[in-house]
């Protein structure tokens, strides 16, 4: 069984609330989502700070935390109680695990509700705009934003169910 997009979208709400409210202490807002329509090619996200963390099992894919460099540099800052002016190796873990325990609220979410089992990988972070990523062109794709103290985010959940019969 295949979930909707609009629980897929509350699961990724309700991952990053979660997360808010027990590392920030604060309540983000929620902003538009955007489900990319099947007949376009899967492009991963364009941004200034992106953490991935990929799936598989019985979803293939991951999330995308991606934001403005400055936001991800608060964001990992604020994590981390510290504070950055780049995005060093201290940096880049602290945002990582922010997109790490993003990625495994939706996963116990799935997990939970369609009885998938699913891996995680450790994050990847990439900075700057002067990178290409190639992924399977036919992921699906669900971006929810969000803005926070810090600023403007979205995280994006691509995937392909394995054993939906869905690719």
């Amino acid at each position: 069984m295949v979930p909707e997009e609009s629980a897929l979208i509350a699961m990724i709400v309700e991952s990053v609330r979660e997360v808010f409210l027990a590392y920030y202490d604060e309540e983000p807002v929620v902003g538009p989502s955007s489900i990319k329509p099947d007949a376009e090619y899967y492009k991963p996200p364009s941004s200034e700070a992106t953490a991935i963390i990929h799936y598989s099992g019985g979803v293939a894919g991951g999330i995308h935390l991606a934001a403005p460099l400055y936001v991800g540099l608060a964001l990992a800052g604020r994590l981390a109680e510290e504070e950055y002016g780049s995005m060093t190796r201290e940096a880049g873990d602290a945002y990582g695990e922010l997109a790490n325990i993003i990625a495994g609220g939706l996963q116990t979410s799935l997990g939970n509700r369609f009885a998938f089992r699913i891996n995680l990988t450790p994050p990847t972070i990439i900075t700057g705009g002067d990178y290409q990523m190639q992924y399977k062109s036919n992921f699906h794709s669900l971006k929810q934003f969000f803005r926070c103290h810090s600023g403007v985010f979205f995280v994006e959940f691509f995937y392909i169910f394995e054993n939906s019969g869905r690719s």
